[in-house]
């Protein structure tokens, strides 16, 4: 520090000095900062991240494949759901004899004459032979009688021979209908008797085919449930198992995130390594600069008057490249950190 004042003709300066023994000291501060100032400042060109380990890429593969299967597995399960909710139970059969059962017809056409042309050629036959024998009996005989009466062509014998032919007829026609009255009970109890088979084999038909079919509903029911059971559990399984996968590849993870974090600390001692021993001039600049500074801040210098003002002083400077180590000192510091 330095004053001024008026004299007789003259002026006088008062300067704080540094006492000898810190002068050198103020010199070495001052060569060291002017060195360490043309330096650059150094870069750490060493690994600062630990990057992820296989043990963590193979747990994120892990997890990622388990979560691609679990979402496949819950689209299959929501179709699955979706199904049986909407499903009608199609194992059902249809039953060909269920239901009324019809007499068979099959045999009543039989039943009448006009189809059955054996039938009316059977009773022409016998009609034709009833005439013959009239022809050959009771009128020859009518001949005879009138023709020894000598009454041969007359009205009586035409009376007698209508009265013959009237009966004649009716015999004919009494035969006929007997005939064909014969063949149609005959064909009508065939008709029956065919119509009463039938309705017993469609019975024993509907019967076993009920009996058949509530057998196959029943099995096929079974084996649907138990089918649909089969795949529920399954995919109860799968999801079970894609949750110890996911479990496992969780636990395989934190291991890696374990050893990526003892690797990350190499990482950092090996920079703290290289940070204490490039900051090691700038650490002892900085001792340096804190000694000088306390000791000059005690008030060890020496005052001294001249009669001439000087541009600078040791000890100005000396407080100024104190401050300078200083801050340097912690500016690097503060970069290393």
């Amino acid at each position: 520090m330095s004053s001024g004042g008026g004299g007789s003709g003259g002026t006088s300066t008062t300067t704080q000095e540094l006492p000898s023994w810190a002068q050198p000291y103020a010199q070495q501060l001052l060569s060291q900062g002017a060195s360490l100032s043309q330096q650059p400042i150094p870069q750490y060109t060493g690994q600062t991240v630990a990057g992820l380990n296989p043990t963590q890429t193979g747990a994120i593969s892990g997890l990622t494949g388990a979560a691609g299967t679990q979402a496949g597995v819950q689209s299959q399960a929501a179709g699955q759901a979706a199904y049986l909710g909407g499903n009608q139970a199609g194992y059902g059969i249809t039953n060909p004899y269920t239901g009324n059962v019809a007499a068979s017809q099959a045999a009543a056409s039989y039943a009448n004459p006009a189809n059955n042309p054996a039938l009316g050629q059977s009773v022409s036959q016998a009609n034709q032979q009833l005439t013959n024998a009239f022809n050959q009996t009771t009128g020859a005989s009518n001949e005879a009688q009138f023709r020894n009466a000598g009454a041969f062509g007359g009205s009586a014998q035409n009376q007698a021979q209508n009265l013959q032919q009237q009966q004649l007829g009716q015999q004919i026609q009494q035969q006929t209908s007997g005939a064909y009255n014969n063949a149609y009970n005959t064909a009508a109890q065939v008709a029956a008797q065919n119509a009463q088979q039938a309705n017993s084999v469609a019975l024993a038909n509907q019967y076993t085919g009920t009996g058949a079919n509530e057998a196959y509903n029943s099995q096929a029911s079974s084996n649907y449930y138990n089918q649909q059971a089969a795949i529920q559990q399954a995919l109860g399984g799968a999801t079970n198992a894609g949750a110890g996968a996911g479990s496992l590849y969780g636990q395989q993870g934190a291991a890696g995130t374990t050893a990526q974090n003892t690797s990350q600390n190499q990482l950092n001692a090996l920079y703290q390594q290289w940070f204490n021993q490039v900051n090691q001039p700038y650490a002892q600049l900085g001792v340096l600069s804190s000694s000088l500074s306390g000791a000059l801040g005690s008030g060890a210098g020496v005052s001294s008057t001249s009669s001439t003002a000087g541009s600078g002083s040791l000890a100005g400077n000396a407080l100024g490249l104190g401050a300078l180590g200083l801050g340097a000192a912690n500016l690097y510091n503060n970069w290393g950190s």
